[in-house]
Formats: C-alpha cells, sequence, structure tokens
C-alpha cells in the first residue's frame, strides 16, 4: 500500500504578519526528498513537538541554478507536486513554496534570515547541513543563521546528514544514480522507487501492432535514466500495474529521439492525456537492436516475464506497492 499523506497547507508566499506559534524551520530545494532529507525532517518534527508549534518548510520553483547559473542546473529527481506529496507523508503542517526569481536572489542573507525566517515564520528551531549558503550571493551561512537565530532566542543545530555505504547522500549522489541507469541504488537513497511523472502522448503505434501496446511517457525537466530496458510499476486512474519500461531510441525501428515507453502488463485501456507515475526499481539490460521482428518479440516476452519475477519477488519481500 502506499503511504497515506496527513494534511499540509501550501502558501505560495510568506505570511503578512508573524505566525503566532513558534516554529521548526528548514528550508532549501529538497529535491527527491531523499534518506537525508527525511532524518533532517524527523529531527524538527520532534523539535516542532517539543515547541508546541508547526513544522515549517521553506523550498524554490524553479532550482535557484536555473537563474544563477543556468548551465549548471540539474534536472529534478521529482516534481514540485511530488515534493509536497512526500513532505505530507513526512509529518510537515506548513510548505511555502517561493517563486525563485531576480527579487528574491537580491534579498540580504541577513534579511533573509531575522525578517522572514525568525519574524514572519516565528522560526526557533532550525537545522542545516554545515556548508549551507543563502541570501543574496550565497553570503549567508551557518554562522549568520546562528547569530540572527540566537538573538530571538532560538537553535540552529548542524546537521552533518546521512551516508549509506560509505558515501553521504545528497541529490547529486542520486540524480547521478538514477542518470546511470542504476535505479535500484537510488531506490535505497530515497527510501522508495525513483519516480518519473508526466502524461500519456501519442506515439507511433508501433508496439500495438507486434502486441506490445505502450504508453509514452512525457515527464519534461524530470532526469531521465540511462537507455535500457527497466522494471516499473505504473499508476494511472488511481490503479498501479506491472509495466515493462523501454527508455532509448527504439533502435531496431530506426529511432532518433529518447522516448519513456511503458507497457502496462495485462492492461487494455486508453489513457492517452492521462497522468501517469512510473516508478522504476531495476534496469534488466542495455537497449539493443534487433535485425528481424520475431528475435525483437522474443526478447519483449522475456523482459515481461522477468518484470513478472522481479516485483512477485518484491511483493514477497513486502515491498510496494
Amino acid at each position: 500500500m502506499r503511504a497515506q499523506v496527513s494534511p499540509v497547507l501550501v502558501s505560495h508566499a510568506l505570511p503578512a504578519q508573524s505566525l503566532t506559534l513558534p516554529s521548526a524551520v528548514a528550508f532549501g530545494n529538497f529535491d527527491g526528498l531523499h534518506i537525508g532529507h527525511r532524518a533532517l525532517l524527523a529531527h524538527l518534527r520532534a523539535a516542532a513537538d517539543r515547541l508546541g508549534g508547526p513544522l515549517i518548510v521553506v523550498t524554490f520553483a524553479p532550482h535557484p541554478l536555473y537563474l544563477l547559473k543556468p548551465e549548471r542546473a540539474p534536472a529534478a529527481i521529482d516534481t514540485l507536486d511530488g515534493r509536497l506529496a512526500y513532505l505530507a507523508q513526512l509529518g510537515v503542517d506548513h510548505v511555502f513554496v517561493l517563486q525563485f526569481d531576480a527579487a528574491l536572489a537580491a534579498i540580504p542573507a541577513h534579511i533573509f534570515a531575522r525578517d522572514w525566517l525568525c519574524d514572519r515564520l516565528h522560526g526557533r528551531a532550525f537545522a542545516v547541513g554545515p556548508d549551507m549558503h543563502f541570501g543574496h550571493e550565497r553570503r549567508g551561512d551557518v554562522a549568520l543563521l546562528r547569530k540572527v537565530a540566537e538573538a530571538c532566542a532560538g537553535h540552529v543545530e548542524v546537521f552533518s546528514g546521512v551516508h549509506w555505504d560509505g558515501a553521504r547522500v545528497s541529490s547529486s549522489r542520486v540524480r547521478h544514480a538514477i542518470a546511470e541507469g542504476h535505479v535500484d541504488v537510488a531506490e535505497h537513497l530515497l527510501a522508495r522507487p525513483f519516480c518519473l511523472r508526466g502524461r500519456v502522448v501519442h506515439g507511433d503505434a508501433r508496439g500495438r501492432t507486434i502486441g506490445f501496446a505502450t504508453a509514452n511517457l512525457h515527464a519534461p525537466g524530470q532526469v531521465v535514466p540511462k537507455n535500457g530496458v527497466y522494471v516499473g510499476i505504473a499508476g494511472v486512474n488511481g490503479a498501479w500495474h506491472d509495466a515493462a519500461v523501454n527508455i532509448g531510441t527504439r533502435p531496431s525501428f530506426d529511432g532518433e529521439e529518447v522516448r519513456i515507453e511503458a507497457h502496462l502488463l495485462d492492461f487494455e485501456c486508453d489513457i492517452y492525456d492521462k497522468p501517469l507515475d512510473l516508478d522504476l526499481v531495476l534496469r534488466l539490460r542495455d537497449e539493443q537492436r534487433f535485425a528481424e521482428l520475431p528475435a525483437l518479440i522474443t526478447q519483449l516476452r522475456q523482459d515481461v516475464e522477468a518484470t513478472r519475477q522481479v516485483l512477485a519477488l518484491r511483493r514477497a519481500r513486502g515491498l510496494q506497492p
């Protein structure tokens, strides 16, 4: 079963007047909501309970690098809606999604910390990474935030993060694992499968003619795994279906554009233009070119059978859905 989502209030601007109750505040992009983020938010959830106030997350859309250094802006692990859904699952009470534009980038660090975080959000407990920077030209750091917080009887804790398999977990590490096709590693780092989210668009319908109809997923802005065949689970119309997924150019048909095509097992329904979530749990093989159609069909059948076996084993181990 999928985790139930608790109510969470989402605002797109800070309150004009200070909140009444003292709060625990986290701020940042939180792309992917990996296990390091989860540990930090669990710590702040406990702090908010001690304060008797809300747990607040301040996040930004788009990623600040899209404005500051667009050539270095990363593809997203998840969409904004995906982030908000996971924040709700993690016990966050209020999320402020701030449009990251030139005006926001120009806010001096001490103003952001004093007037926005400590005053308007009534922030009294903060947890940040040791290399955290914020405000205009990234001049704000842990020392500045701590000085401002202590002036209003607040506290800042430096959170060293979470390590897995000998290295610190970060959004960059998750992103790299996905791009290399290691979606099974990404699942460990995220504590859930990596999910591509988008809409089903029309393709060339070749799959239907050979008995393997596919849903072509348009998921702009997200990091796309390395070309290959994957075991997936597709969520559409409120239900989840096993899926054999091909990511690539379809070399057997001389394709050039990279597409995400999901063959939903034991499923026949028109889902064009429908939103679809696609969890990817394992990379089965590289994308291949087949000179003859019968060889391709034989391989697709093997991919479907491998998908069934992998997902049956997951369910036997109690893994969702």
